[in-house]
């Protein structure tokens, strides 16, 4: 296994800046101040070239770190996300981030850190809302044979996110989310190698009645084969274990996977990965006590660069989810989200979003079943003055239709202006 594989080049980063809900870093509204236009917002991507740049070159070869500053000035349509008597609000937001970077040829470290205040002019009660999200990864290649992985995501949010799985998508009242992720992979032969992960996700409400009802902790343990057959080529088989704990109510969950799948690079810039099995499932609910539940299981990813500052991902993804209701354990979910950023010249450059998801609720002797559709789309373009100041503008749009259950329904469309400064 080269270490290039694993190290974008062989220099080590350590970032500090604010990724934004539903997946547009650059063009949230609400909460963090996006990164400074000159720099590519991917974790712990550089230019260093394999065993170019050590220690100290990754220390002192640039400015180690950068801080980002942002207002912005938007308007709200639906505050509270509801289908009848919205509330329209303009806002201010305040937000600032800090990036930094280091780097050794054998050990990656990035962390994006950032924070911003909102304050809504025609809100009824609290009018100020709080965001705060660190992104941490790190990657070090313990021995030829051995690397080590760990990241994180660890936000206290107040609006919802789309792209957070078995998460919000309406307004609900602060929340703390975090998605953890520790894993060793092994090269046993040169084409066989071993994944071991551990991942822990919590969730947690202000909101004391939301938190009795929906606060939990998801744990998933996975170990995954790897073959490597083509050069550009592995299959995957995989296995993970899922229990879902409660802090309150009894709705708690273990689910087993068995997966297939590949992961296949077509070059350095474009990659692709799937995973496709069975979820089983054993459920148990306050109402009609345990149930087992065996079903598809799908999840894919593809990556490419086609320019040095432009790129597009999609991400699908089939299974069950906590259902955000009460007293129903579960809801099966399709999702998807595609993202495109593209700079046209050194000044100017846009981005857009789509996320969509199909939730499916069915649990008897609890609720009638049906189905509900989410979908978001963000649009962004930014235009740098100069190398210290830029200016942006941003539209979201997000709609929930579920005839079915209509009181669930909801659209609701924020715009917004701002001014970004880099230092």
């Amino acid at each position: 296994m080269k270490i290039d594989r694993f190290f974008h080049g062989g220099a080590l980063a350590l970032v500090l800046t604010f990724v934004a809900p539903g997946g547009l870093l650059a063009q949230n509204p609400y909460s963090v101040a996006p990164p400074p236009a000159d720099i590519d917002p991917g974790i712990g991507e550089n230019t260093t070239g394999p065993g170019e740049g050590g220690l100290d070159a990754g220390i002192f070869a640039q400015k180690p770190f950068v801080l980002t500053l942002a207002v912005r000035e938007g308007y709200d349509d639906n505050v509270f996300t509801t289908r009848t008597n919205k509330t329209a609000s303009w806002y201010t937001n305040f937000a600032a981030g800090l990036r930094y970077d280091f780097g050794s040829p054998r050990f990656q470290l990035s962390a994006n850190l950032g924070g911003g205040v909102t304050y809504y002019y025609s809100r009824p009660g609290d009018r100020t809302d709080l965001n705060g999200e660190l992104r941490l990864s790190a990657v070090y290649l313990a021995t030829p044979r051995l690397t080590l992985n760990f990241s994180t995501r660890t936000a206290y949010l107040a609006q919802p996110d789309l792209t957070i799985v078995g998460g919000t998508n309406r307004t609900n009242g602060d929340y703390f989310y975090s998605n953890t992720s520790l894993s060793a992979a092994y090269q046993w032969a040169e084409k066989f190698s071993t994944v071991t992960a551990y991942n822990i996700t919590p969730f947690y409400y202000v909101d004391d009645d939301l938190n009795d009802s929906q606060g939990r902790v998801e744990q998933t343990i996975s170990q995954s084969f790897r073959f490597l057959w083509k050069p550009k080529t592995t299959f995957v088989l995989e296995y993970r274990a899922n229990p879902v704990t409660y802090f309150y109510t009894d709705l708690d969950s273990f689910g087993n996977y068995g997966l297939v799948g590949f992961d296949q690079v077509f070059n350095p810039r474009f990659t692709w990965t799937a995973r496709l099995g069975v979820e089983q499932r054993f459920n148990n609910n306050p109402v009609d006590g345990q149930s087992v539940y065996v079903g598809p299981y799908g999840q894919t990813s593809l990556r490419y660069q086609f320019g040095p500052a432009s790129s597009l991902f999609w991400n699908a993804r089939y299974g069950t989810e906590a259902s955000g209701l009460n007293d129903v354990t579960q809801r099966q979910t399709f999702r998807t989200g595609f993202g495109v950023s593209h700079a046209f010249t050194q000044r100017i450059s846009a981005t857009l979003n789509s996320d969509f998801a199909v939730n499916y609720y069915d649990q008897a002797d609890v609720i009638s079943s049906f189905y509900e559709t989410i979908w978001g789309i963000s649009l962004g373009l930014n235009f740098k003055v100069n190398r210290f100041v830029s200016l942006s503008a941003g539209y979201q749009f997000t709609a929930d239709i579920a005839p079915e259950a209509p009181e669930r329904e909801y659209t609701r469309n924020v715009v917004f202006v701002g001014a970004n400064f880099t230092f």
